[in-house]
Order: structure tokens, then sequence, then C-alpha cells
């Protein structure tokens, strides 16, 4: 019966050893596949953040382009031409009477160019002030 005893427990090892080898397999089995499955997801992660990024990008191009484009439209409202200068007001001297006498190198250019204009002189805008003294003397 020590016989017998023997042989059970030994099958009973071998038994034993084969389970745990089994065990061990699935084990291995599920690490990898677990291992797999966060590859997959991590995969899935990297590509919606590379399509979000994408987007981003995209979705910030149109607002830089909407934001050039209401620029555009201000500065259409605005006219383009340049406001054209006014003539200058040409003022007469108060201490010099244009009606009285004839001018003399006293007188200022402006009020020779006043003088000139009540007299009807053209071009004398252009003159010098020896040449306005020379017309209307």
């Amino acid at each position: 019966m020590a016989k017998k005893s023997d042989k059970a427990a030994e099958l009973s090892k071998k038994e034993l050893k084969k389970a745990e080898e089994k065990a061990k397999k699935r084990a291995r089995k599920a690490a990898e596949k677990a291992k797999e499955l966060a590859k997959a997801e991590k995969a899935k992660a990297k590509k919606a953040a590379r399509k979000a990024a994408k987007k981003a990008k995209e979705l910030a191009k149109k607002a830089k382009k909407a934001a050039k484009a209401e620029k555009a439209d201000k500065h259409a409202d605005t006219p383009t031409e340049k406001p054209q200068a006014a003539e200058p007001v040409v003022e007469t001297p108060a201490e010099v009477p244009i009606t009285l006498g004839s001018p003399t190198p006293d007188w200022s250019v402006v009020a020779l160019r006043v003088r000139a204009r009540e007299v009807g002189l053209q071009g004398y805008s252009r003159m010098t002030k020896a040449q306005l003294l020379e017309k209307l003397g």
C-alpha cells in the first residue's frame, strides 16, 4: 500500500506541476493581451490628439483669415483718397494799409500777394517779392 500512496503522491505532484505550467501560460497570455490592448489604446489616443491638433490649427487659420478680412472691411469703409489740402488763408497784415499808396519794399510778400489779387494780377502766387514789387509798382 505504501507503493500505491507513493504513486498517488507522485501523480499528484505531476498534475500539480502541469496545472502550475498551465496557469503560468494563461497568465503570460493574459499579460501579453493586456499589453497589446494598452498599446492599441495608446495608438488611439495619439491619433485622437493629432486629429484635435490638426483641427485646432485649421480653426486658428480660419480665425486669422476672418480677422484679416474684418480688418480689410474696416479699411474699406474709410476713404482711400487723401483729403486735399485747403487753400492757405492769406491774411493781410493789420499794420500795412493795402489800399493806400503803392507797395514799398517794407511790405511783406503776403501783403504784396493780397494787393496783386485785388488788382487782378495773374500768377502772383509764384512770383518773388522783387517780381511782385516790380509788377505792382
